[in-house]
């Protein structure tokens, strides 16, 4: 089986194709593009003024640099305690004229829920930790809806834009106070997300990033969609190349390697390894896992591994704490609680409980600062529950309730908060230490939940064991805050996207054709005769751009070309798919069941003024996978007319 060659970086070499990850029944396509030169650069040259917002589950980050500064900053979100990263809470407040303003963010607009007054909550809307609605697994698209504590439906992608415009205006409100007042059009934009999201999680942060006015010196929203049976419209595009998203992992990655390269260089006698040429970093914040591992050579890089990782981050111990509470006082997720009053004043309480006295005592056991987790319950919850909580703990061991306040045994804190969520972390982290095919042995773990004390202590711990079983020795490293290493890895690396030379893909990408049938290599159900070209064709075949795991280079595109199928044809459409499956290579099988999702199309008009024969009309189909976003374009070799568009994951989706 051919190896699909290598790509040299420096003195390394590298497997292009993932050779071990073809099954035994894999079948070649039939037929797949092949890569070119780019005639053109991969990213924006940016002027220098660069702002990346690190949008995470349970927090958020915004970093930035300007025109001839070296040093990346970090800018102040809670004036009140100076923090940088602040919890992804906001309040906004509802205005006579159906126009919505932002209140307030971060813990404050927690604090200032979850104290209103009664009369208060129906003039305000809060959310906390929306992201949780776009992991991996679950379907999104530019109608999915969330559920505000107050009860009210809004569009998903319009709550994260105002989020992201809020963010624009503390950095603009922040320039504004100093000898340089940058406007929003000043800078490039960069937002960070997980390797491991598909790209309809990617796309909607693009979309949310429009509707913010993020890249437009006016406008942005102020107001929400009501909810209806009706699509919403696609945002205009403005300044596109403006904006980048930056993987959570590769920008960890950057920081990291360059964070802990000064601290060898300063001090290169004392420190206990060199600067690695092959390293893993275990992003692990309050959403998900993210593992990326590198390869290094003269300052360039190639990112080895598939995007890998999983859910298991820190918000799984919160909801290991939701399931025994929820058995404590047997009431599946507090329904009878939240129904007991006015439901904003209900969930108000469970805020408290959950985002504020049990995310204490959780970082406080993570930074091993305490050996039990006491959880203070507000009065009415106490009150409610007062029988269930006293005859609860009873049947529960390692838990006791007094004055309203629940105690948390170490013992229970260890092997059901956090024990579930690093088991899933330590699987995920050594089947990726497994899957690499690079010897590295250095080892950085960041992200909120991934830098406490704790956490790293148990990963350490598997990842040495796995090592010394096969007699090597390995270094886990925690770099000065790694819960800024996102935000600031994003900054750095908006500076030299092109540093980044080649990344494995996460899926297979093509689009559908008919070719020449073969009677010895294709199945008889594809078959059909065209009778302008007076042959048999096989239809439905999945012309394969890039197959999962294969590497692509930054400086490369994909292309393929094409004719029209009848001479009287005047425009040509081109459905674009993708598969997590190798070997695929029909676009549906023969039961008529799709065997690829639709990702996007290109419509092109071909006009034939001058009679030109069918074959002479050419139109090249060329696909962009070296940067974080797919592109691809056509181009009708008679006119010279090119169409270009971005993958649109968020549309409705089509087999």
């Amino acid at each position: 089986m051919a190896s699909g060659g290598f790509f040299a970086i420096g003195f390394r070499s590298i497997q292009i194709i993932q050779v071990r990850l073809r099954k035994p029944d894999y079948k070649p396509p039939f037929r797949k593009a092949k890569k070119i030169p780019r005639e053109d650069a991969g990213y924006r040259v940016t002027d220098g003024n660069i702002a990346a917002i690190d949008f995470g589950t349970t927090s958020v980050s915004l970093a930035y640099t300007t025109k001839g500064d070296k040093k990346v900053s970090t800018l102040i979100l809670d004036h009140e305690d100076k923090s940088t990263r602040v919890p992804n809470a906001f309040l906004l407040k509802k205005e006579d004229d159906g126009k919505m303003k932002v209140e307030d963010f971060g813990s404050i607009a927690r604090k200032k829920f979850t104290s209103m007054k009664p009369g208060d909550h129906h003039t305000h809307v809060y959310f906390e930790r929306i992201k949780m609605l776009m992991r991996r697994e679950k379907v999104v698209d530019r109608d999915t809806v969330v559920e505000s504590f107050s009860g009210e439906k809004f569009y998903l992608v319009e709550v994260i834009a105002f989020i992201l415009q809020h963010l624009k205006n503390l950095l603009m409100d922040h320039f504004s106070r100093t000898t340089w007042p940058l406007k929003t059009t000043d800078f490039d934009w960069v937002i960070t997300v997980p390797a491991i999201w598909d790209a309809r999680g990617k796309r909607m942060m693009r979309e949310a990033a429009y509707l913010a006015g993020l890249l437009t010196e006016y406008g942005g929203i102020s107001r929400f969609t009501p909810v209806s049976h009706l699509s919403l419209p696609l945002p205009d595009e403005y300044n596109p190349d403006r904006l980048s998203l930056a993987l959570e992992p590769e920008s960890a990655a950057l920081y990291s390697q360059e964070v802990v390269a000064d601290q060898i260089e300063s001090d290169p006698d004392t420190a206990i390894i060199q600067r690695p040429t092959d390293y893993m970093v275990i992003d692990a914040g309050g959403g998900t896992i993210d593992i990326t591992a590198h390869i290094e050579v003269d300052g360039n890089i190639v990112v080895e591994n598939i995007p890998t990782g999983n859910a298991w981050g820190g918000t799984q111990v919160n909801e290991a704490f939701s399931k025994i509470l929820e058995g404590i006082v047997n009431d599946p997720g507090f329904e009878k609680f939240l129904a007991s009053g006015d439901r904003s004043q209900t969930n108000a309480d469970i805020i408290k409980i959950f985002y504020t006295e049990f995310e204490t005592g959780k970082l406080l056991f993570g930074k091993e600062q305490t050996e039990e987790i006491c959880i203070s319950f507000p009065n009415r919850f106490a009150r409610f529950y007062n029988k269930a909580l006293e005859a609860g703990v009873k049947r529960k061991s390692g838990i006791d309730y007094e004055d309203d306040v629940l105690y948390i045994s170490k013992e229970v804190v260890e092997s059901e908060l956090f024990g579930p969520a690093l088991k899933g972390m330590i699987e995920c982290t050594l089947q990726a230490i497994e899957d690499n095919d690079t010897d590295l042995s250095t080892f950085y773990l960041v992200g909120g939940f991934g830098g406490c004390s704790y956490v790293h202590k148990k990963v350490k711990a598997a990842i040495e064991e796995s090592f010394h079983g096969q007699g090597r020795s390995c270094h886990v490293i925690v770099p000065p805050t790694p819960q800024l290493a996102v935000a600031t890895g994003a900054a750095m690396w908006r500076k030299n996207p092109e540093k980044i030379k080649a990344r494995r893909s996460d899926a297979t990408y093509g689009i559908n054709v008919s070719i020449p049938f073969e009677d010895d290599e294709h199945d008889e159900y594809y078959k059909f005769y065209n009778e302008e070209q007076e042959e048999y064709k096989c239809s439905s075949v999945f012309d394969v751009f890039l197959e999962k795991g294969e590497l692509v280079e930054a400086d490369q595109v994909i292309t393929t070309s094409l004719t029209p199928a009848y001479q009287s044809d005047k425009r040509i459409q081109i459905s674009i798919y993708s598969t997590l499956n190798l070997g695929v290579q029909y676009i549906k099988d023969k039961d008529g069941e799709s065997t690829v999702t639709k990702i996007g199309q290109i419509v092109i008009d071909i006009p034939n003024p001058d009679n030109l024969p069918r074959e002479k009309r050419l139109v090249d189909v060329t696909m962009d996978f070296s940067g974080t976003e797919i592109q691809a374009k056509a181009k009708y070799r008679v006119t010279g007319e090119e169409v270009k568009t971005v993958c649109d994951f968020l549309s409705a989706q089509q087999t």
